[in-house]
C-alpha cells in the first residue's frame, strides 16, 4: 500500500487510528499493540500478500535468536549466536536481492550457462534486515533488553517506516511503545504529525512525480540527448529522487507522529552540502548511522591511521552500494563517494575559498555520480556521461521541455495551441523554468519541521496547508511509487 494513494489516505489510516486510539483506552495494552502489529502486516501484504512470508519468518527468526542472546550465556555461546543471526540476515538478503546478480556474473566471467532463478525482491527487505542485525548486535553487547515478541513485532513491522525507512533503532521506538503516557491521543503531536504527511505528500506528488515525467522519458532516450537536455535529465532526477525520498520520509515521520511516536530524521538539506562528507552526514542519515556504528568504527574507523581510515572508508560505501541493489551501476556510485570522502579525508584544507563555490562543486558531483546510480548498466551510464560533455547542440532541449504536459496547465496548453501555437515552446519552457525555480528554493529554505514550529499554527499556513492537501488529493490519479522501495 502506497502514502500517496486513495485507499490509504481515506479508508487504511482513519482505520489504524481510529483502532489504536480506542484500544489504547482498555487496560490491557495488549490488544492496540496487536492491532497496530496486524494493520502493519496488512498494510505488507496489500502489495504483494506472498512477501508476508519472508517478513513474519525474519522476525520470528531473529526474535529467537535474541532470546537466545540472554546474559548469562557463554561468551563463545553468544558470539556464535550472534554469528549465526546476522548470517542468516544477510544470507536472505543476499539470495532476495543478489542472487541472480551473482550467477549472471558467474556466467560472464567464467562463461558458464547457470540458470536465473524467479525471485521477487519483498519489499523494505534491506531496511528490515538492517533493523534487526542492529538489535541484534545490541542485544550482544547487553544494551538491549528483550522484550515480548509483540512489542518486537510493533517495533519492526510498524508500517510507516517498514518500507522504506528510516532505519529506527530499538532505543527509538521500544521504550516509546512501553511508556503509559504515550497511550493517549497528544493533540499538538498529532496535529503536527498531519502537517508533517501532507508536506512530504505534497513534495512526493507535486514535485517529485513531476520531475520523474522528464527523468523517466529522457532516460528512456539517450541516445537522442544533447549536452543541455543531459544535464537537464541529472538535475531533474537528483531532485526527484531527494523530494521522493525526504517526502516519504517526511510522511513517516507525520505517521508516527499521528500514533504518538517520534522517528529519527533522515535528511538535513543534504544538496546544500560543502563536501561529499558532509553530503552523508545529511542525506539518508539513519543509513550513514548504522553503516558507521556497525562497520566504519568496528573495523577500526579513523583510530588505527590515515591509510587504514581510508580502506575503511571504501569499505563502507562498497557496502552502501551494494545493500542499495545488484547493479555494477550502485557499485561504481558507492565507490566513487567513497574515493571523493578519501579524498576529503587527505586533503581537509584543500578547498576553494568562497563556501558556495564548495558547495557548488559538491553538488556537481553529487549530481554526476547519482546520473550513474539511476541508470540502468554502465553502458547507459558512459552513453549518459558523453552526452554531458561532447553530446553537442541538436535541440532536444525544446523536446525535454514539450515532455512536461503539467495536468494543472492543460487549459493554458490548449489555449495556446490554437490561438497562439508560437508560444506554446516557450511556455513549456517557462514551466520547467518555474519548476527547478521552486524546487532550488525548497531545498535552499527551512526543513519542513522548522517551517511547521514557525508557521503551522497561523492562519497563513492552515490555508497553504489544506490548499496543498487537496491539490495532492487530485493529483493522486497520477500515483506511483515511492524510488526507496526498489532498494
Amino acid at each position: 500500500m502506497l502514502f500517496n494513494s486513495v485507499i490509504f489516505i481515506t479508508v487504511f489510516l482513519p482505520a489504524a487510528l481510529f483502532g489504536w486510539y480506542t484500544l489504547q483506552k482498555l487496560r490491557n495494552p495488549v490488544w492496540a499493540r496487536l492491532f497496530l502489529t496486524g494493520m502493519s502486516l496488512v498494510f505488507y501484504g496489500y502489495y504483494n500478500i506472498s512477501y508476508l512470508w519472508v517478513l513474519l519468518a525474519s522476525l520470528c527468526w531473529n526474535y529467537m535468536l535474541s532470546a537466545a542472546l540472554q546474559t548469562g550465556a557463554a561468551p563463545n555461546v553468544r558470539k556464535s549466536l550472534l554469528a549465526i543471526g546476522i548470517t542468516g540476515n544477510l544470507g536472505m538478503l543476499f539470495y532476495f536481492k543478489y542472487f541472480n546478480f551473482f550467477l549472471e556474473n558467474c556466467n560472464f566471467f567464467l562463461h558458464t550457462d547457470i540458470r536465473l532463478e524467479e525471485i521477487a525482491l519483498p519489499l523494505g527487505i534491506s531496511f528490515f534486515s538492517f533493523q534487526q542485525i542492529s538489535y541484534l548486535i545490541e542485544r550482544y553487547h547487553k544494551r538491549a533488553k528483550h522484550y515480548h515478541f509483540l512489542d518486537y513485532s510493533c517495533f519492526i513491522s510498524f508500517f510507516p517506516q517498514l518500507v522504506a525507512g528510516p532505519i529506527v533503532l530499538h532505543n527509538e521506538f521500544l521504550p516509546q511503545l512501553v511508556d503509559r503516557k504515550n497511550r493517549k491521543l497528544n493533540r499538538d503531536l498529532f496535529y503536527d504529525g498531519v502537517c508533517l504527511f501532507i508536506l512530504g505528500l505534497s513534495k512526493k506528488v507535486l514535485l517529485a512525480d513531476v520531475l520523474a515525467v522528464i527523468v523517466n522519458a529522457e532516460y528512456e532516450n539517450i541516445l537522442y540527448l544533447d549536452i543541455p537536455s543531459a544535464w537537464i535529465t541529472i538535475i531533474c532526477y537528483m531532485l526527484e529522487l531527494y523530494f521522493d525520498f525526504s517526502g516519504y520520509c517526511d510522511m513517516a515521520r507525520g505517521l508516527g507522529l499521528m500514533f504518538g511516536f517520534s522517528l529519527p530524521e533522515n535528511f538535513n538539506s543534504p544538496l546544500t552540502a560543502d563536501s561529499v562528507r558532509d553530503f552523508w552526514r545529511r542525506w539518508h542519515m539513519t543509513l550513514s548511522r548504522f553503516l558507521s556504528t556497525y562497520i566504519y568504527i568496528p573495523l577500526g574507523g579513523n583510530r588505527k591511521g590515515k591509510a587504514r581510515q581510508c580502506v575503511n572508508l571504501l569499505i563502507v560505501f562498497l557496502v552502501s552500494g551494494l545493500w542499495h541493489g545488484a547493479n555494477w551501476t550502485f557499485i561504481v556510485w558507492g565507490v566513487m563517494h567513497g574515493l571523493a570522502c578519501v579524498w576529503d579525508s587527505l586533503f581537509p584544507h584543500l578547498r576553494f575559498r568562497f563556501q558556495w563555490m564548495n558547495r557548488l562543486a559538491t553538488g556537481i558531483f553529487v549530481t554526476l555520480s547519482f546520473s550513474i546510480f539511476r541508470s540502468d548498466s554502465l553502458q547507459s551510464a558512459w552513453l549518459l556521461w558523453k552526452k554531458l560533455f561532447a553530446g553537442g547542440m541538436n535541440g532536444m532541449f525544446l523536446g525535454l521541455c514539450n515532455v512536461l504536459q503539467i495536468p494543472e496547465t492543460y487549459i493554458i496548453q490548449k489555449a495556446l495551441k490554437y490561438l497562439f501555437p508560437q508560444a506554446l515552446n516557450p511556455f513549456f519552457v517557462m514551466c520547467l523554468v518555474i519548476l527547478l525555480f521552486i524546487s532550488i528554493l525548497l531545498i535552499r529554505g527551512k526543513k519542513a519541521h522548522q517551517w511547521l514550529e514557525d508557521n503551522g499554527q497561523k492562519p497563513s499556513a492552515i490555508f497553504c496547508l489544506a490548499t496543498l492537501f487537496t491539490w495532492s488529493l487530485i493529483s493522486l490519479s497520477q500515483v506511483s511509487t515511492f524510488l526507496y522501495f526498489n532498494f
